[in-house]
C-alpha cells in the first residue's frame, strides 16, 4: 500500500482558468483609480502563477518525513553550534516520527480520489496522536543512553501536539482506532511486523492533556522549556518542507557579514563610544543607556554580528522606519518585517523589486517565509516573539528560534507594566535556553533592574551594562512648568518663526487645543489616533516634511502618538504634563539633533486640569498614567526648572522618579510584581494562542468606519463583499481588497460601556463597525479635527 503525506494538487482546468482570468482583470479594471502600481504588478503576477501552476506527483509520506529530517540536517549544518548533541538527537527523532500516524486507513482513504466510502463516517484520531504511541524509551535509549524519562516526555507531547489539537477523545477510543486502522498499516510503512504501539504514550508520558476536562498543571520550567525547544523546532522544519523548500532558514550573514561591513562604509574609523562596546560585547547580553541621536541603532545591528537577530520596537510605525532604514541606507536587503500590516507592506515594494530581480520572491512567499522567523534579520513588534510568554500551544515555535537567535529591545521603559513583565520573564526564557538579548534604551527606570535581578537577569552575571547618557553633551532643553492651561496666543506668536508642537494626553483635548488655535492662525494642523488609517498615513508624511523643510515654520497639535514612532525635530514644544519617561520622550521631538543651544526655554510643560484628569482610574477602567508616578514626576522636575537640561539630569530625573524604594507601594510596581508573579506561576495551556494575543494587547477595540467615508466608498464595499470569499482569488488579492478597506477605518478604544456609544451595527462579511459621529478631514488641506465623538450626523450632542 502506498501511503500519502497530503492530498494531490488541484490543478486548474480550462474553463477554471478563464474564470481566474476573469475575476483578477474585473478586479484591476474597477479599481484601477485606487490601485497602486506595485498592487497591479502583484496581482497580475498572482493571476499568473495559479493559472501557470504546474502538476507536481502527490508527496507521499516517505518523501515528507526523510525530507523533514533533511530540513533539519540542513538547518545544524548552519546552526548546530547553538543546539548540544542531545537536542539534536531528540528534534532528529521528533522529525522522523511525527506524521507516521497518517499511516492509518481513515486517513489514505480521505487522500485518495474516490476515498474509500467505508470509512467516510469514522471519527478520525488525530495523526500526531497516533504517531506519538510509535515511539519507545526503551529503544531510544538503546540509540542514545543520555536521554531521560524527562527528555521522553517532552518528545512525546511535542509529537503528539505538533499541530493544536483539543483531545477530548477516551483512551479507549484510540486504542481502539490504532488497533482496528493505524496499527497494521504502520508496521507495513515501516516494514516492521513487532512494532508496538504504547498507550502509556498518551498517558503518564504526556506532560499536559489539551482538555478541559483534565485539570491544568505547573510543569517545571526547565521540561517546559525542552520540550518547546523540540515541538517549535519540528514545527519549524515540518512547515518549512510542507510549503515545498528544504531551507529553514534564509541567508545567513555569518560569514560575510554584509550589513556589517555597509555600517563600517559610513562610520568606520568615526565609530562612536556605544557602537565600540556593542561590537566588542557581540557575544554578551547588554543592557545600555545611550541619548538619541549617540547611533543605537547601528551599535545594535554591530551587536548582531552578522547572526540571526530580531529587532523589536514598540509600534508598527517605528518598526516600518527601521525596516526602511536598514535596506535602503545599509543596502541589507535580506531584512524582513514582522507586524499585522507587513503582507501589505511586501506587496508595496515587491513591483519594483521584480523588475530590478528576476528572482526575487513575491510578497506571499517572503510574507510566508516571515511568518516561519527565516530572515537573518527580523524588525518586529513585540507581541509577534513573545507571545510564549502565556505558554499557549502553537507559539513554541518562537521561543525555539530565539534559542539560537539574538534579540534586541528598544525603549523597554515605554511599555506598560503588563508588557514590561511580559518582557522580562521571557528574556529570561530565551537566556536560559540559550539566546542572547540587548535592551537599549535612552532612559531606563531602575525599578526594572531591580526587576529583572529578581527574576535572575543580574547585571554583571547574566549580562553587561554601560550607560553613555554622560557621553552626550549637547544641551538642548531648558524647561518651564505652568500649573495652568495652554496660553494659545502665545503658541500662535511663536509659530510666525518657529516650529511648534503641541502635544495633548487625549484625543479630545487635541481636537479641542486645534479648533481654538484656529481662531489664532489657519497655518495649524493635527495628528492623532482619530483619523482613518488612509488620512493618517497621509497626516504623518505631512509632519515629516514640515519637519524635514528647514523653511517651515507654523503648528502641529498632536497626541502621544508622536513620542515614539516618528523621527521629527520642531523649535519649540508645548505638552501637557505626562509621566516622566512619556515626558523625556516627547522632548526628543524638540531640537532633537542640538542644532541650537537654548538660552530661554523650549520645553514648556502645563499641569492642565485635563492632565489631571488622565490619572487611572480602576472602577471605570479610564485614565492614562499612574497617579503616584504623575506626581512624582511633576514633583521632581522642578528641580531642573529654567536651567539647561543635560542628558545626564535626564538620566537622574528618571532614577529619583522611578527608585524602587519610593515606589515599591505603588499600582505601577504591583502591577508589574503581579504579572511577573502571574507568567512565573501560569498553567501549561491555560490559554489559547489567541486568548494569549488578547492578554498582550489587552486594549479592547472596534474598527469603525464614519458613516461619511462609508457612503463616499460604497461602491468598494460592495466589490470587497462580493470578491473577499471567491475562491479563484489568491492571498495577495483578498489581502490588496481588506487593506483598501481597512485604510478607511480607524480603531475606537472601548473601556466602558459608554465608550460604546455611537456605535453601530457591522459592516456585512467585515468585522468593520459604522459610527455615526461626525468626520471632519479634507484631503487637500490635509486639515480637519478627524473623528469627533461629541458630535453625531444629524445633530450636536
Amino acid at each position: 500500500m502506498n501511503f500519502y503525506a497530503k492530498s494531490k494538487k488541484h490543478i486548474l482546468k480550462y474553463n477554471e482558468k478563464e474564470k481566474v482570468e476573469k475575476v483578477y482583470s474585473d478586479l484591476i479594471e474597477e479599481m484601477a483609480d485606487i490601485l497602486s502600481k506595485a498592487e497591479i504588478a502583484a496581482l497580475e503576477n498572482e493571476k499568473n502563477n495559479i493559472i501557470n501552476d504546474v502538476y507536481e506527483e502527490q508527496k507521499t509520506l516517505r518523501e515528507h518525513l526523510d525530507e523533514t529530517v533533511e530540513c533539519a540536517e540542513k538547518f545544524f549544518e548552519q546552526y548546530g553550534k547553538y543546539f548540544t548533541e542531545k537536542e539534536k538527537n531528540l528534534i532528529y527523532i521528533a522529525c522522523k516520527y511525527h506524521d507516521v500516524g497518517k499511516a492509518n486507513l481513515v486517513f489514505q482513504a480521505k487522500l485518495s480520489d474516490g476515498g474509500d466510502g467505508k470509512y467516510k463516517n469514522i471519527t478520525q484520531v488525530p495523526h500526531g496522536f497516533l504517531s506519538a504511541l510509535t515511539l519507545s524509551f526503551e529503544k531510544l535509549q538503546k540509540e542514545f543512553d543520555d536521554i531521560t524519562k524527562e527528555d521522553f516526555k517532552c518528545l512525546v507531547t511535542a509529537v503528539y501536539y505538533h499541530h493544536t489539537r483539543d483531545d477530548e477523545f477516551e483512551a479507549c477510543e484510540i486504542r481502539e482506532f490504532s488497533e482496528k486502522y493505524f496499527k497494521d498499516c504502520f508496521n507495513e510503512f515501516c516494514k516492521a511486523s513487532e512494532w508496538k504501539t504504547s498507550m502509556r504514550n498518551r498517558g503518564r508520558e504526556l506532560l499536559f492533556v489539551n482538555s478541559k476536562a483534565y485539570p491544568n498543571v505547573v510543569i517545571n520550567e526547565d521540561i517546559w522549556q525542552e520540550y518547546m525547544l523540540i515541538k517549535g523546532m519540528l514545527n519549524k522544519f515540518d512547515w518549512t518542507v510542507s510549503s515545498g523548500k528544504i531551507e529553514s532558514e534564509e541567508k545567513v550573514d555569518f560569514e560575510k557579514k554584509i550589513l556589517i561591513n555597509n555600517i563600517d562604509k559610513r562610520y568606520g574609523k568615526n565609530m562612536r563610544a556605544v557602537q565600540k562596546y556593542m561590537r566588542e560585547k557581540a557575544d554578551s547580553n547588554v543592557v545600555i543607556i545611550a541619548p538619541t541621536g549617540s547611533g543605537k541603532t547601528e551599535a545594535a545591528l554591530y551587536w548582531l554580528n552578522g547572526e540571526k537577530g530580531f529587532y523589536t520596537l514598540p509600534l508598527k510605525v517605528s518598526s516600518n522606519a527601521i525596516y526602511k532604514r536598514i535596506r535602503e541606507e545599509y543596502n541589507f536587503k535580506d531584512a524582513a518585517l514582522l507586524h499585522s500590516e507587513s503582507l501589505q507592506k511586501y506587496i508595496e515594494e515587491s513591483a519594483d523589486e521584480q523588475e530590478k530581480d528576476a528572482e526575487e520572491k513575491s510578497a506571499k512567499e517572503k510574507f510566508e517565509k516571515t511568518k516561519m522567523f527565516s530572515a537573518p534579520l527580523t524588525i518586529s513588534t513585540v507581541d509577534q516573539l513573545f507571545l510564549f510568554v502565556y505558554k499557549a500551544l502553537g507559539t513554541e515555535i518562537m521561543a525555539a528560534t530565539l534559542k539560537y537567535s539574538k534579540v534586541i529591545i528598544d525603549e523597554i521603559q515605554s511599555y506598560e507594566p503588563r508588557i514590561v513583565a511580559a518582557l522580562i520573564y521571557g528574556l529570561k526564557t530565551i537566556s536560559q535556553m540559550g539566546g542572547k538579548f540587548a535592551i537599549m534604551t535612552a532612559t531606563l527606570p531602575p525599578v526594572l533592574l531591580d526587576f529583572m535581578n529578581k527574576y535572575g537577569l543580574i547585571k554583571n552575571e547574566t549580562y553587561c551594562f554601560e550607560d553613555f547618557s554622560a557621553e552626550n553633551v549637547m544641551q538642548r532643553h531648558m524647561i518651564k512648568l505652568y500649573e495652568q492651561e495652554f496660553n494659545l496666543e502665545e503658541i500662535a506668536e511663536e509659530s510666525k518663526t518657529k516650529k511648534v508642537l503641541v502635544i495633548c494626553n487625549t484625543v479630545k483635548k487635541a481636537q479641542e487645543t486645534y479648533r481654538l488655535l484656529e481662531e489664532y492662525t489657519d497655518n495649524v494642523y493635527s495628528l492623532h489616533a482619530r483619523y482613518i488609517k488612509k488620512h493618517r498615513k497621509m497626516l504623518e508624511k505631512n509632519i515629516m516634511q514640515f519637519s524635514e523643510n528647514r523653511e517651515s515654520i507654523g503648528i502641529w497639535v498632536t497626541t502621544q502618538i508622536v513620542e515614539a514612532s516618528l523621527d521629527i525635530d520642531f523649535d519649540i514644544l508645548y505638552t501637557e504634563m505626562c509621566t516622566a519617561d512619556s515626558l523625556l520622550q516627547r522632548m526628543g521631538r524638540c531640537n532633537r539633533k542640538g542644532r541650537y543651544i537654548p538660552s530661554k526655554p523650549n520645553i514648556k510643560i502645563y499641569k492642565t486640569e485635563n492632565a489631571k484628569r488622565q490619572v487611572k482610574n480602576r472602577i471605570n477602567n479610564t485614565g492614562i498614567y499612574y497617579r503616584d508616578l504623575f506626581e512624582r514626576s511633576w514633583e521632581c522636575m522642578g528641580d531642573y526648572e529654567n536651567q539647561l537640561f543635560t542628558e545626564e539630569q535626564k538620566i537622574n530625573y528618571i532614577n529619583e522618579v522611578y527608585d524602587t524604594e519610593k515606589i515599591v507601594n505603588t499600582e505601577y510596581y504591583k502591577e508589574i510584581e503581579a504579572y511577573l508573579e502571574y507568567f512565573q506561576k501560569l498553567s501549561v495551556n491555560e490559554l489559547s494562542k489567541m486568548d494569549g494575543k488578547k492578554k498582550f494587547r489587552m486594549i479592547e477595540s472596534v474598527s469603525v468606519m464614519p458613516d461619511k467615508i462609508y457612503n463616499e466608498n460604497e461602491d468598494l464595499i460592495e466589490k470587497y463583499q462580493s470578491e473577499i470569499y471567491d475562491r479563484h482569488l489568491g492571498r495577495e488579492a483578498k489581502e490588496i481588497l481588506k487593506t483598501k478597506l481597512d485604510e478607511l477605518t480607524l480603531s475606537v478604544t472601548i473601556y466602558n460601556k459608554y465608550s460604546k456609544e455611537g456605535i453601530e451595527g457591522v459592516i456585512e462579511k467585515t468585522d468593520i463597525h459604522r459610527t455615526d459621529f461626525v468626520y471632519d478631514f479634507d484631503e487637500e488641506t490635509g486639515k480637519g479635527i478627524g473623528l469627533s465623538k461629541t458630535e453625531r450626523e444629524g445633530n450636536i450632542l
